[in-house]
């Protein structure tokens, strides 16, 4: 199976209340598509490390192998890619983990855009936001 995905982890992730589509696909190592087309997936929740996915299909749990993901955040187009790390087994679907391939790739650009979805989703995070902002300030 994989890693759990209930384990503590060092990043945040932003867990999806509405939920974002992406096109998915399966490359090989050198990044060609496996299959002739792609499939629609849920994605559940993402951090600047990786991300986790739902689908009904079963993909294989496996370094050989990339998936690629085309979806907007924040009204931004992304092309992320990554590993499959874990896949369990949830609601006759599967719930697949992803860990970002290559690992810095466009991570500044990705933690701006989750920081906006973040207060579109919960806009009442912003003077939380600004609070702490001007408390570090002080703090120096």
């Amino acid at each position: 199976m994989g890693a759990d995905p209930f384990i503590q982890r060092s990043n945040i992730r932003i867990h999806l209340h509405e939920g974002i589509t992406a096109r998915a696909g399966l490359l090989n190592e050198q990044g060609l598509l496996l299959t002739a087309s792609t499939c629609s997936v849920l994605i559940l929740n993402i951090s600047r490390q990786g991300l986790s996915f739902l689908s009904g299909l079963r993909f294989p749990v496996h370094k050989g192998y990339l998936m690629d993901f085309q979806m907007n955040i924040s009204g931004v187009a992304f092309n992320l890619r990554g590993h499959v790390v874990w896949r369990n087994t949830r609601d006759n679907q599967y719930e697949y983990g992803i860990t970002f391939y290559p690992p810095n790739r466009l991570r500044s650009v990705l933690v701006r855009m989750l920081n906006q979805e973040l207060l579109r989703q919960s806009p009442q995070q912003y003077k939380i936001h600004a609070l702490y902002r001007a408390l570090s300030h002080k703090a120096f």
